[in-house]
């Protein structure tokens, strides 16, 4: 999954990790980890195809991060940080990563701030 390969990028980034550690995890903000978090769920996803109808190794895949904080100016400064640390990226497997800013939120129920960016993603599949 390449989103394995996102996380990896995300982890191994002293700026990122410094806020929240390893505490990325997919979809569900884990609350009992602790807090800032990330969670990340994919959006959607191409192959490109050939004209004879095989799928060729190129791939596409949007994948939503989201920084979640107890307030909004920490889950922005970690938006922003996983921004920085991913528009642009190339390397692994990973062709390139381009970063658009995403939608603020609030969850009542959990009392947290959230802001996201949507993360596409250019690979090649095995």
């Amino acid at each position: 999954m390449i989103e394995s390969s996102l996380v990896t990028v995300l982890l191994a980034d002293t700026s990122v990790t410094d806020l929240v550690d390893d505490r990325i995890t997919p979809v569900a903000v884990r609350l009992e980890a602790g807090l800032p978090a990330v969670t990340f769920a994919r959006q959607s996803g191409s192959r490109e195809w050939s004209f004879d109808g095989a799928a060729a190794a190129a791939a596409t895949v949007y994948v939503l991060l989201s920084a979640w904080a107890t307030e909004w100016p920490d889950a922005r400064t970690l938006a922003d940080t996983m921004r920085a640390a991913l528009d642009g990226y190339s390397g692994g497997d990973i062709v390139v990563a381009s970063v658009t800013d995403g939608a603020d939120t609030y969850d009542r129920d959990a009392d947290l701030f959230g802001c996201a960016i949507l993360v596409q993603i250019e690979f090649e599949e095995a």
